[in-house]
């Protein structure tokens, strides 16, 4: 099975060869769409199977082993951070870039655009989060423009590269999976890169790909606090930092919580080169989710979540599809 970081790591060359328009759909997995014309390739996505540690690697073209931003929730200068919007969860605010923290701190890579920028090409990018820490930072070298509805790329930027971010499929699962809206917006994404393939012009490669899919959640579970700090991580993978494998397996077995429970060294997307950050930002413990398993941290409050959910192993979570064509 492809890696997607693959396909990433070639968007460079596949710029040699002419324009580059990339619609990432968050969340939309392996789902399918009717796009007559297209070819498309399943890939394996990254672990955990979340939008940030996705984001990441994306933006980053390293594996989320040695880029060390490993899930949704993790540890930042003595307190838990949301990321990639950057906001302090047991503060309730939005860090702010260049006070409460720097580029450095945020993304401390060089980024795809900039990348691309160094060799020539240039780069437009639509997302509707463009006045977000983590964008300012892993946009460098490209334009950046606000959407708040797809209607909005149109006219398209005469860019080499165009990446246009839309979460609108990863909401709906979330909050209410698989169901009559679902359907209607896949419908509404299919009419849209039709729309797209109108509009690219010749000698463009258009790419429709996903970050993650999204499973059902049917129990979901408050992780227990072990030794002196609670678990952090995402819905579907948590960390546990300063503890032991078997204290986590007592602890959530004293909760009735199933779960796989492993060093980090063990898991084998974290073998080989470790970023500081995954032990230092999240644990060197991993508990994974079983099936329908999800998780709750002990600081999120009462707020109830949806049905889907994701960050896991399962087929669904893992494996994401990539659409490309190519107009002459």
């Amino acid at each position: 099975m492809k890696h997607i970081l693959d396909f990433i790591k070639g968007l460079p060359t596949k710029l040699e060869e002419g324009k580059v328009v990339a619609l990432l759909i968050d969340g939309l997995g392996t789902l399918g769409l009717n796009l007559p014309g297209f070819s498309v390739e399943t890939y394996e996505t990254v672990f955990p199977s979340s939008t940030p540690t996705f984001m990441y690697t994306f933006h980053s073209m390293i594996p989320p082993a040695q880029h060390g931003f490993l899930e949704w929730y993790m540890r930042f200068k003595g307190t838990i951070v949301a990321v990639p919007p950057w906001v302090d969860v047991l503060r309730d605010r939005e860090l702010r870039l260049g006070k409460d923290v720097s580029e450095e701190d945020i993304f401390p890579f060089k980024p795809l655009p900039e990348v691309l920028a160094d060799k020539g090409f240039s780069v437009t990018y639509y997302t509707p989060f463009a006045d977000s820490a983590f964008t300012k930072a892993v946009t460098r070298g490209a334009e950046v423009r606000e959407i708040k509805y797809l209607s909005q790329v149109f006219p398209l930027s005469d860019a080499d590269a165009t990446f246009i971010y839309w979460p609108s499929i990863d909401s709906i699962l979330h909050e209410r999976y698989v169901d009559e809206a679902l359907r209607a917006e896949v419908e509404f994404m299919e009419l849209f890169v039709k729309q797209l393939v109108r509009k690219i012009p010749r000698k463009t490669t258009l790419y429709v790909l996903a970050d993650h899919g999204l499973t059902l959640c049917r129990r979901r579970h408050v992780l227990p606090v072990i030794g002196s700090e609670p678990p952090v991580g995402g819905e579907r993978v948590a960390f546990y930092r300063g503890v032991g494998v078997d204290e986590v397996k007592e602890g959530l077995s004293a909760k009735g919580i199933s779960a796989e429970v492993l060093k980090m060294e063990e898991v084998p997307h974290f073998k080989g080169e470790l970023s500081p950050r995954c032990i230092s930002n999240y644990g060197d413990v991993v508990v994974i989710a079983e099936e329908h398993e999800c998780f709750k941290y002990p600081f999120e409050g009462e707020r109830e979540k949806g049905l889907g959910a994701h960050g896991g192993l399962s087929r669904e979570e893992i494996f994401i599809n990539v659409w490309g064509y190519r107009k002459e």
